[in-house]
Parts: structure tokens; sequence; C-alpha cells
């Protein structure tokens, strides 16, 4: 009986676990909103009116148990070639925005993500 228990607590927990980014698929309109919400960034308002990015978006993210559209966005270089630039995840409903830290292979808070570009750029 406590093998039984334990079998059916694990597949519940299990089924939860998954169902945090339900539907797995973004809808048209979440894509487009969480694009949008990217592209008001006053770091990359500039980016978007000059035409020198491109934005693009991506399957949802699970990120500490929530749901994130992913936006990536590329510049365009010289040769007219695309460079990842940034990928940024957006939680609709709370407006909640991480982005990727590259090279340490997660994601962090945009706040975190401001001070880090703050840091770099001064002198």
């Amino acid at each position: 009986m406590l093998r039984l228990t334990l079998a059916l607590l694990t597949l519940v927990l299990a089924s939860q676990a998954g169902a945090t980014c339900q539907p797995i698929d973004s809808s048209k309109r979440d894509l487009l909103r969480a694009t949008e919400i990217v592209q008001h960034l006053p770091e990359l308002a500039g980016w978007a009116q000059n035409g020198s990015t491109v934005f693009d978006t991506g399957s949802r993210e699970e990120i500490g148990g929530r749901c994130y559209e992913a936006v990536y966005v590329y510049g365009v270089n010289p040769a007219k070639d695309l460079d990842l630039q940034y990928v940024f995840a957006v939680n609709l409903p709370t407006k909640t925005i991480m982005v990727d830290d590259i090279p340490n292979a997660k994601f962090i808070s945009l706040e975190n993500w401001r001070i880090n570009n703050a840091q770099v750029k001064k002198p």
C-alpha cells in the first residue's frame, strides 16, 4: 500500500512540475506582446527604431517555476548578417523580464543585467 501511495504521489508531483508552461506552444498574441515589451526597453528603443535590430521569438522557457516567452535580439552587422546580442524571457502575467547571461549559462533579472552593463561601460 505504501508503494502504491508513493508511486501515485510521484506521478502527481511530476505532472504538476511539467504543467507550469502549458500550453507548450505560445500563441501569436503572446509572442507579439512579449516582443513589444522587449522593444520598449530603454536599452533597445534606439536599436528598434533605426532598423539595426531583428527581434525573433522562441519556445517557452520555465524559469524558477514560471513560464516565460523567449525573445531573441539580433544585431545586423555591416555584412548584413545577424549576430545574437541578447535573449530575454518575459513572464506576461507579471511582466517580469529575465535576461540570459550567456557566458554563465543562466538567466538573471533585468535589474542585475542593467547593473552588470553599467559596470562594464565604466572606464
